[in-house]
């Protein structure tokens, strides 16, 4: 049998040349060992063909790597404040969830409020109304 095919020089120096696009040097030098290992095994064509998809994705490949060290944000739509709806109308989406010992809970969907654990899925939370007489 014979060896698998070796690294072509222009290959590997393309390689190279990619890799010196990310930001880290610990990223550089993994992504080069890793970008390498991937030209062992294919023919001086696939090769040509792996470092023009490797060229053309490395930059989506720095921007990826640049968003991992930074601190995670959270998307636009999501917001940190309780609905106006809960907050002030107390007026919740309530959704049905399983407790442990066959119990069930109620999850607000809108604020994440949690009523419960209750026995049975028809029991009711107590209503507070205020007493008009007062």
């Amino acid at each position: 049998m014979s060896a698998p095919p070796a690294a072509v020089p222009v290959a590997r120096w393309a390689v190279g040349v990619a890799a010196r696009a990310l930001t880290r040097p610990a990223d550089r030098e993994r992504y080069r060992r890793e970008f390498v290992a991937e030209l062992y095994g294919l023919r001086p064509a696939e090769q040509a063909r792996y470092v023009a998809g490797l060229l053309s994705q490395v930059l989506a490949l720095r921007a990826a790597l640049g968003t991992s060290s930074r601190s995670p944000e959270l998307p636009m739509s999501t917001s940190t404040r309780t609905p106006f709806r809960c907050r002030v109308l107390r007026m919740h989406r309530w959704m049905g969830h399983g407790a442990p010992h066959h119990g069930h809970v109620r999850i607000c969907t809108l604020c994440g409020s949690q009523q419960g654990p209750f026995n049975t899925p028809d029991e009711r939370p107590p209503q507070i109304r205020p007493d008009v007489g007062m």
